[in-house]
C-alpha cells in the first residue's frame, strides 16, 4: 500500500514539471537510475503522439524495465499515442505475459487502443 502511496505522490507531483522539457530530454531520463525518473519519463513520452516514431521504439523498450510501474506506464503511454503505435505490437504483446498481472492488463488495453480489430485476434481482452 505504502508503494502504491509514493508511486501517486510522484505521478502527481511530476505530472506538471513535463512542460517544457524536449523529447529527447525525456528519451534520455528513460534510461535514469531512478526509477521515478524513469516512470515520469515514460509518462511524458505518451504526451508526445507527434514524435511517435522517435518515442514508440523507446517505451517498447521500456516495457522490458526492471520496474514494473514503468513497464505498466510504458504500456499505458503507448496506448495513448494510439494507431502510431502500431510498430509497439510485438512488444506489447510479449508484455501481456509479464509477471504482473496490472502489467499484463495495461498492455492488453494499450493493443485494444492501437488495433482495436487486431487486439482481438490476439486474445488481448
Amino acid at each position: 500500500m505504502k508503494r502504491i502511496f509514493v508511486f501517486g505522490a510522484v505521478l502527481l507531483l511530476l505530472v506538471g514539471c513535463s512542460r517544457g522539457k524536449s523529447t529527447a530530454d525525456w528519451l534520455e531520463k528513460l534510461h535514469s537510475q531512478d526509477s521515478a525518473v524513469r516512470l515520469h519519463a515514460a509518462n511524458a513520452l505518451g504526451e508526445r503522439k507527434a514524435e511517435a516514431q522517435a518515442v514508440v521504439p523507446a517505451l517498447s523498450e521500456a516495457l522490458k524495465d526492471r520496474d514494473a510501474f514503468v513497464r505498466r506506464e510504458a504500456a499505458h503511454s503507448l496506448g495513448r499515442i494510439g494507431p502510431e503505435a502500431k510498430q509497439a505490437v510485438p512488444a506489447l504483446l510479449a508484455a501481456t505475459q509479464d509477471r504482473q498481472p496490472k502489467v499484463r492488463q495495461a498492455a492488453a488495453q494499450a493493443l485494444k487502443q492501437i488495433d482495436p480489430d487486431g487486439a482481438g485476434k490476439t486474445g488481448a481482452r
